[in-house]
């Protein structure tokens, strides 16, 4: 067993079910309070120079901070999280879930405390769960604008270029947000990446050294082909060719009463 299962067997007791469902359920409170001017949502947002002077609710709020979109984007929004993560439990377990979010969680954490002065964001929730659901469930299907059928892989590729392009012309704490997002996603699934892309490596050198063997079969042509009708034994692959002493190649029905003598 590795050391990982092990480390899953002794957490299991403390697995919080449904974890993604109450923040779900969070960040719709604080949406319709803030709707109601009852809350400040700038009182949820992480900022590490504002837990080093007292706000330490900010390292669990933040969690709870909602989308800032229209009402109907918030509810499509919140419901997918919600969906999304409900099947990774199904799949995985509470527990690996719980980890695979902590796992965010602590990433965005120290992302705030290497930029102090900047105000981090829940992406590594709704962000690594969609990449997440999307490597597992490649080829499941959205409807976009309930119409036009996607493949995840696909709206997870273009996620994946926005990162990358984030990564190469953003600032600093952009950078910080993307290794936040995405960072518990590959901790997860880079070595099951990696080995992928060399399985996949393997089957193409497979497939290569296939096509050129039949090229050079094919350039060689048939093993035997009868002198008098052409029958070879490709396309007549029961076909029994028998050869003279003068290695002229017949088949059965063509071939000499009386072999020559050699």
């Amino acid at each position: 067993m590795s050391p990982f299962h092990k480390l899953e067997r002794w957490l299991q007791p403390l697995a919080l079910p449904h974890v993604l469902l109450a923040i779900v359920a969070g960040q719709t409170f604080f949406y319709i309070a803030a709707m109601l001017e009852v809350v400040n949502l700038e009182r949820l947002v992480l900022a590490w120079g504002l837990v080093e002077q007292g706000e330490w609710w900010r390292l669990a709020s933040f969690a709870l901070m909602p989308p800032a979109s229209h009402w109907a984007l918030v509810a499509f929004a919140l419901y997918m999280v919600y969906f999304l993560g409900d099947t990774l439990e199904k799949e995985w377990g509470t527990l690996r879930l719980n980890l695979f979010l902590l796992t965010g969680w602590a990433l965005t954490v120290g992302a705030s405390w290497i930029a102090p002065e900047a105000v981090m964001g829940n992406g590594f929730i709704s962000g690594s769960v969609f990449l997440a659901f999307a490597y597992l469930n490649p080829n499941f299907t959205f409807y976009v604008f309930f119409i036009l059928p996607v493949r995840v892989k696909w709206l997870a590729l273009i996620t994946w270029v926005f990162y990358g392009y984030t990564l190469i012309t953003g600032g600093t704490v952009d950078r910080l947000a993307v290794l936040a997002s995405t960072g518990n996603f590959l901790i997860f699934f880079g070595a099951r990446i990696v080995s992928d892309l060399r399985s996949g490596k393997r089957h193409m050198e497979g497939q290569r050294r296939r096509v050129v063997e039949r090229r050079e079969a094919e350039a060689a042509g048939p093993r035997h082909r009868c002198v008098t009708c052409g029958k070879n034994s490709e396309t007549h692959q029961d076909e029994d060719f028998r050869y003279t002493a003068d290695g002229q190649c017949f088949c059965s029905e063509h071939l000499p009463r009386r072999l020559p003598a050699p």
